[in-house]
């Protein structure tokens, strides 16, 4: 354990254990160089792969524009892409800019694997080269100048072998003070307050985004 990696990869045991839900940030270790981080990738698909026993499971990768630019973790993509849909698994992408795609150098395997798209509005998606991207992921001038007319941050365009639609999700403030708090700052904040109050810190947080706390009480009325 006195390796510059051995908080990681030195026990005597494999001491890892897989839940329900298990969220693996790897911004830091792919900064680490491929030295540090191939082991524990190649580590860590084997754990994710061995847990695929036929199950409903999902592997999302969000900020996908951070696995794409890796190579090896762009190839393991490409190949989860192909075979994963035999184990009962689905790959969700998520990334905010369209050229971290199409600049991977597996545009083509990406849209042929995936059936369902989820297209955010681009209030640029008219312009040239940002056009171009979208008729290269199958969209139609039509379907881009819904994108560019999209209301941000509360309407998806949604595109299925079983068809499109443009679809408002339409979150109150409670679901928003939870779900539209991903950024760094929040999350920070989230963390000190559940530190310093524990399971209230939800109260706290609620109360600093300024929404009401009658939603919170009925939920927990109703849970067991």
């Amino acid at each position: 354990v006195d390796g510059s990696m051995g908080s990681l990869l030195d026990a005597e045991t494999d001491g890892l254990e897989l839940s329900d839900l298990t969220v693996f940030e790897i911004e830091t270790l792919l900064s680490l160089g491929d030295r540090y981080a191939l082991p524990v990738l190649l580590y860590l698909f084997r754990r994710i792969e061995k847990s695929l026993a036929g199950q409903p499971a999902a592997i999302i990768l969000d900020e996908a524009w951070i696995m794409l630019g890796h190579p090896v973790f762009r190839n393991k993509i490409q190949e989860w892409l192909k075979t994963l849909r035999k184990a009962n698994c689905l790959v969700l992408l998520a990334t905010q800019s369209l050229s971290d795609a199409a600049n991977s150098g597996i545009l083509d395997n990406i849209l042929e694997a995936t059936a369902t798209k989820l297209f955010l509005p681009n209030l640029y998606a008219r312009d040239e080269d940002t056009s171009a991207l979208y008729r290269r992921m199958g969209l139609n001038n039509r379907q881009i100048e819904i994108l560019a007319t999209a209301v941000p941050k509360r309407q998806y365009y949604y595109i299925s072998e079983s068809g499109r639609r443009l679809y408002d999700l339409a979150l109150g403030s409670f679901a928003l003070a939870f779900v539209g708090s991903s950024d760094k700052e929040s999350v920070a904040s989230i963390k000190q307050l559940e530190a310093k109050h524990g399971d209230q810190w939800i109260d706290e947080w609620l109360a600093r985004k300024n929404v009401s706390h009658q939603q919170l009480l009925s939920i927990r009325q109703v849970t067991p």
